[in-house]
């Protein structure tokens, strides 16, 4: 039986996932959002077949605005941008 925690889940995993392999083939993305986003999707799904519906939901929209942030910010690394670098220190002789 198809419900609504397995449609969600499903389509939420398939939307990042091709986000994931589209920066991929671009630029170098890092991987651990993309997986905590799977990851959450196949507990929220696990817990939406065993009854557990309000924290399956709870767990599916978080995970959603964790895509939303990947898709706002594609590039964590450099979010805290160049101002925040050690400065270089020149080698004189």
């Amino acid at each position: 039986m198809i419900t609504v925690f397995d449609l969600y889940a499903l389509a939420l995993l398939l939307v990042s996932m091709s986000l994931f392999v589209h920066r991929y083939v671009r630029q170098n993305p890092p991987v651990y959002p993309y997986l905590i986003i799977a990851i959450t999707c196949l507990v929220a799904n696990w817990l939406g077949e065993a009854g557990g519906g309000i924290f399956a939901m709870t767990l599916l929209v978080a995970a959603s605005f964790s895509f939303l942030g990947c898709l706002l910010y594609p590039s964590w690394r450099n979010m805290s941008g160049p101002a925040d670098a050690a400065p270089t220190q020149s080698a004189e002789n």
